[in-house]
């Protein structure tokens, strides 16, 4: 009991003395990188100082503590949040909390109190360590918000900026800053749609490991990337996007560039839609994106030149569609022959029959243009299936 009254004593003495604890704490705080920036004024972290003190003390001394003071810490903590104060900055502060009572106890204790101290000793770690816990976990919650407060800003500048191919140079540099990119940084544009646009979300991951700054934006039906982006597309876009299906715009010279190339993406995420798992650029769909635009005269076109094959067995279709295809590729019948496993006869038996039942032929340049033009547009089917 004579042990709790020292402590209580001693304690009493220390909280006489709080302008010396303020001192002390603040001219620690100069040695913090975010405190000697200036991220918090001075006169907060005067107040913040006093209030903190004279909560720890009063805990110490066994005190209720008034409600205010209960709520210092989590406020301390989301202040800080707001104020853009690093989290390991802020706790590097708040530890100096125990340096700083422990000097003042070690300071003002009676040539006998060793023994008084070191019981204590725990029991103000403690105390300052809970405190710490409460700044942290408000800091951490703050955070969180802010998070998603800047995710619904940057969501609702970037929808601002995609809503027409000409955005407004005012819109274009708002978006610039919510994305942290300059308004005149390549930017990469890929679109997925349905369960492909989760897939590209995860993929975004791998783009922000990068460093680059990158955001997904829901658009409709679809899901859009744009990240920064140096270079030629290829293999690292194709390297970033592997098992993605999705379609990859044109890169987008410049943030007012990227509806346009959005709209392409989306486009190519909907011709790609059942197609291989991987990404896909202009190049490698013109024709499935040319029949997607066909519009209503698409079933007209499929009706007139692929009519004939309607009335043969599904298998003999599919090894004459195959044919074509693996023709047109290079027009090479001994390569068709190689890739199909067949023989270079039977492969010119099978253009000879397209040839009878479509009446195109695949060896003559403009015939081949339309009838594979036809087979893009006839039910779906993506070119190499």
């Amino acid at each position: 009991m004579h042990n709790e009254s020292a402590w209580r004593d001693l304690v009493e003495r220390v909280r006489d003395d709080a302008d010396a604890l303020r001192a002390a704490f603040l001219h620690r705080l100069r040695l913090v990188p975010a405190y000697a920036r200036g991220l918090v004024p001075a006169a907060r972290l005067e107040a913040d100082a006093d209030d903190t003190f004279a909560y720890l003390l009063g805990r110490l001394a066994g005190r209720p503590v008034p409600d205010r003071l209960g709520e210092v810490g989590p406020a301390i903590g989301r202040d800080r949040a707001r104020r853009g104060v690093p989290l390991d900055d802020l706790l590097t502060a708040v530890r100096q909390d125990f340096r700083v009572l422990w000097e003042a106890f070690r300071a003002r204790a009676a040539p006998g109190d060793a023994a008084l101290l070191v019981e204590h000793v725990q029991t103000v770690w403690s105390v300052v360590e809970e405190y710490s816990t409460q700044i942290r976990v408000a800091y951490e919650e703050e955070q969180a918000i802010l998070a998603r407060e800047r995710q619904g800003e940057r969501t609702a500048l970037v929808a601002a900026l995609l809503a027409v191919d000409d955005p407004a140079p005012e819109d274009v540099t708002r978006a610039a800053i919510a994305l942290q990119m300059d308004e005149g940084d390549d930017v990469l544009v890929v679109a997925a749609v349905g369960e492909d646009a989760a897939v590209l979300r995860r993929a975004a991951d791998r783009f922000a490991g990068d460093g680059r700054p990158v955001h997904v934006q829901p658009a409709g039906r679809h899901s859009v990337l744009l990240a920064r982006w140096e270079g030629a597309e290829g293999a690292p876009v194709r390297a970033a996007l592997e098992g993605v299906r999705c379609g990859v715009g044109p890169t987008a010279h410049g943030l007012a560039a990227v509806p346009r190339s959005a709209r392409l993406a989306a486009e190519l995420a909907d011709v790609t839609a059942g197609g291989p798992v991987a990404p896909r650029t202009l190049a490698s769909v013109w024709l499935p994106l040319a029949a997607a635009r066909l519009g209503d005269v698409r079933a007209d076109l499929v009706a007139a030149e692929l009519g004939g094959l309607e009335g043969v067995a599904p298998a003999e279709r599919d090894r004459l569609v195959a044919t074509v295809r693996r023709y047109a590729v290079d027009g090479s019948v001994r390569g068709t022959a190689a890739a199909l496993f067949c023989h270079r006869n039977t492969v010119l038996n099978r253009l000879r029959r397209v040839a009878e039942l479509t009446g195109r032929d695949v060896t003559v340049p403009a015939d081949a243009a339309v009838l594979l033009l036809a087979l893009a547009s006839d039910r779906g089917g993506f070119p190499d299936a």
